[in-house]
């Protein structure tokens, strides 16, 4: 899977604590290495969608990876093959908040 990475999640995974920083660089890793199948099925990443939220750029449908047990992963899906890290929240809860 090819990805595309937003300066707001750049920005977020650069402020983040140091266990936040090396599990954002190996969730880059892994999902270089899936297709669109195996992202949606994966167990560790948690791909959901995120229900009447759009990216405001691209106005794609938002959905949400699991970082760590408590950091998420805003993203939305550009082509089967592309995805794009919008945003990084450090905090669960905060990452679906509109």
């Amino acid at each position: 899977m090819k990805i595309e990475i937003r300066p707001a999640f750049d920005e977020a995974v650069m402020a983040a604590e140091l266990p936040v920083r090396k599990a954002a660089a190996k969730a880059l890793q892994l999902l270089q290495s899936l297709d669109l199948p195996q992202l949606r099925s994966h167990p560790g990443l948690n791909f959901e969608k995120l229900h009447g939220m759009v990216e405001p750029v691209t106005e794609q449908q938002l959905y949400s990876i699991r970082i760590t047990g408590s950091a998420r992963a805003i993203t939305c899906l550009l082509t089967s093959s592309t995805i794009v890290l919008v945003s990084l929240h450090t905090q669960h809860d905060k990452a679906y908040r509109r």
